[in-house]
């Protein structure tokens, strides 16, 4: 039995195509993946995320607790900023990929929906008893809203101002005449876009989607939210993230602060100067690649694609794909698409960034 979003009557009103994904029955679309890709690239979009799991961290220790489970600095996060790391396992494999904030008295964790449970019990499984984890995720809905008109759109929603915000801070918001118990937005997103996370309590959570689409945010699915991270080139868990791929090899290195002590650090500090694959962008000629497709190089296999798809910005066959740290990049590789070899030029990452005001 697929489980299904607070939201999923909404998505049904709108006549929304479903597909499963990480055990949950959500939108892939509503009206065209490439109408609803244009429209966040152009103006506003609003995506249901309230498949992902939100966790809230609290205790005298969940600073340093989140030290020893992530690969980042978490306690000296300041102030209402997020920052995006991953939990390792024991071998320096990615568990997930995660996003954690920092609020008055706790931290907030975003984790991916396919993970929710793994993740929760890995983080209980290595808490101090001065730590609490509260499982925020059923009790709360999620929608991300993007695209260049997103400040515009929910502006007119919210009591405070969100304009000023940075980019990755996140703070407690009011919406007009709503009660919300839980109430967070942060600039954060998915797409490449500017945009904001709303995370807000369930018996909001229909008025608010229903009042950011009157105002003109296009309900868009997992289809062109797949399309869009691919073309800013962020990673998605299970392709050019898992928990065989280390974030060495998947180009994270920046990523993680090396001075103290964490889960799989002892692992990945072997191969830190040493990679021995890499994740590189490329453009597809004469057919689409898709995730698994092999990559060749002088008919020897170098690789295989994590994801590939058309990308309706550029109009041209995207992918990445993990190979052999050793491969020159000027290099012409080709990929196995249906048993047919299809020539493929490696490009800078990312292919699309948006332009900066």
């Amino acid at each position: 039995m697929l489980k299904e979003t607070f939201l999923h009557s909404k998505h049904k009103e709108l006549g929304a195509k479903f597909t499963e994904f990480g055990g949950w029955d959500m939108p892939v679309q509503y009206t065209s993946i490439i109408e609803e890709h244009n429209a966040v690239r152009n103006a506003v979009g609003i995506f249901d995320t309230s498949h992902m799991g939100t966790f809230i961290i609290t205790g005298s220790d969940a600073g340093k607790f989140l030290d020893y489970v992530t690969i980042s600095d978490m306690s000296n996060l300041p102030l209402h900023k997020a920052r995006y790391s991953m939990l390792l396992n024991n071998n320096g494999g990615i568990k997930d990929d995660i996003i954690v904030y920092k609020f008055e008295n706790y931290y907030m964790m975003i984790v991916n929906a396919g993970n929710l449970s793994k993740d929760f019990s890995w983080l209980n499984e290595h808490k101090p008893a001065t730590v609490g984890i509260q499982n925020m995720s059923k009790d709360v809905s999620m929608m991300a809203v993007q695209g260049p008109k997103a400040v515009e759109i929910i502006s007119k929603l919210t009591e405070e101002d969100i304009a000023s915000m940075k980019y990755f801070t996140a703070k407690d918001i009011t919406f007009k005449g709503q009660n919300a118990s839980f109430s967070k937005i942060a600039r954060t997103g998915y797409t490449g876009e500017d945009g904001f996370e709303i995370i807000i309590s369930n018996n909001c959570a229909e008025y608010m989607w229903t009042k950011l689409v009157e105002l003109g945010a296009k309900p868009c699915g997992l289809g062109c939210r797949d399309t869009l991270r691919l073309e800013a080139c962020m990673p998605l868990h299970g392709h050019e993230i898992s928990e065989e791929i280390n974030p060495i090899d998947a180009g994270f290195i920046k990523t993680v602060f090396w001075d103290k002590d964490f889960i799989g650090k002892q692992e990945i500090e072997k191969i830190k100067n040493s990679p021995s694959k890499k994740i590189v962008a490329f453009i597809c000629k004469n057919g689409i690649a898709r995730a698994h497709d092999e990559v060749f190089f002088n008919d020897k296999k170098v690789g295989y694609v994590t994801s590939g798809s058309f990308s309706p910005t550029f109009k041209k066959a995207i992918g990445m794909a993990l190979i052999d740290i050793n491969i020159d990049e000027s290099s012409v590789l080709q990929v196995k698409v249906h048993n047919n070899l299809r020539e493929i030029n490696i490009v800078p990452k990312p292919f699309y960034k948006r332009a900066k005001k």
